[in-house]
């Protein structure tokens, strides 16, 4: 179980009493406290992480049966559906779900932790910002159970993560693209500066060594992946397939070829990585890799579960496998491999 800072310990840490520790902390107004006593004190609070706790004292020491989840965007389908599965995990143990969306904000990401801290959740699944790793350490140093997905935590190792195979994704389209003849291809992903996520691309280009490759970033938004496309295509009509590297921004790279009047399938071949379900409905049948994610949210939540039991977890690093599910967008021009 974690272990917070009680104002007990803040108020040893300042050399002075509870109730004037709670008074400063409260910010409460009417009794006199000199500024160098109440600067001591906020500054032991600050040195000792101490957060303030909003949940009922009559749970003091036990389980919430509360856990928070912070994703960076929900309306991605690989982070609602991994949000399910943890519910239907913890759901069946008795624990509710808080579930945040940061949009990828630093600020925004840390506010909601500590907000969360704040709650005594029991753990926490996070898929961490750019500044993630910055913004986990006071759960780090308050010792609460906590399963990082998706993306690392850059500069740490010891911490536990389920992610799916990036690399493994993006060689799986590449080697599906060269396997059906395609030797001029382009890729369409997202410059995130996250090191994990870049890992897409880099396995493509090994799949695809023997290849022309053409390489391309946009925004992470369906209009800018339009925009980027649009670009890529005109600049180069001799490419014959494209992946996009990620299924939020592939959702509006395909509509370039239907505004250009392209056969998908036929004048061109495009592929996703990632399973939302407009790939797959309607008169859609894209060709796709798909990365496992009910499984990697089943996973987390198994491992936090097991985290706050205090039952052994036999890895730190669990690695989901992904998968081809071939459809009708990627045709056959000869020549390819075996």
């Amino acid at each position: 179980m974690a272990k917070f800072v009680t104002l007990r310990d803040v108020a040893e840490k300042a050399g002075t009493t509870v109730g004037t520790v709670s008074y400063v902390l409260n910010d409460r107004k009417g009794r006199y406290i000199s500024q160098e006593l109440r600067a001591k004190v906020l500054a032991a609070a600050e040195e000792l992480h101490y957060i303030k706790c909003n949940g009922a004292s009559s749970l003091k020491g036990m389980d919430r049966k509360l856990i928070g989840i912070l994703i960076p965007q929900y309306e991605n389908q690989f982070f609602t559906r991994i949000c399910v599965a943890a519910e239907e995990v913890f759901a069946s143990y008795g624990y509710d779900l808080i579930i945040c969306d940061t949009f990828d904000n630093p600020e925004r990401e840390k506010s909601i932790i500590h907000r969360l801290l704040s709650q005594r959740v029991d753990g926490l699944i996070v898929t961490p910002s750019l500044k993630g790793s910055e913004n986990t350490r006071i759960v780090r140093d308050v010792g609460l159970n906590m399963v990082v997905v998706d993306r690392p935590l850059e500069g740490f190792n010891d911490y536990y993560w389920v992610s799916a195979d990036n690399y493994g994704c993006g060689y799986v389209g590449g080697e599906n693209l060269r396997k059906h003849g395609h030797r001029s291809l382009i890729y369409v992903g997202w410059d995130s500066g996250i090191s994990e996520l870049s890992e897409r691309e880099r396995g493509f280009r090994d799949a695809c060594k023997d290849c022309e490759v053409f390489t391309y970033n946009a925004e992470f938004s369906p209009k800018a992946c339009y925009e980027v496309t649009m670009k890529a295509v005109k600049e180069h009509p001799e490419a014959t397939a494209v992946l996009f590297g990620f299924n939020v921004q592939a959702q509006g790279g395909v509509n370039v070829f239907r505004d250009l009047g392209m056969k998908i399938g036929e004048d061109i071949s495009v592929s996703l990585i990632g399973s939302p379900e407009w790939s797959y409905t309607g008169n859609n049948n894209f060709t796709h890799v798909h990365m496992g994610d009910y499984e990697i949210g089943k996973k987390a939540a198994g491992i936090l579960f097991d985290l706050i039991r205090g039952n052994d977890v036999p890895s730190k690093r669990v690695i989901q496998e992904c998968t081809l599910v071939e459809g009708a967008s990627v045709g056959n021009i000869g020549g390819g491999i075996e």
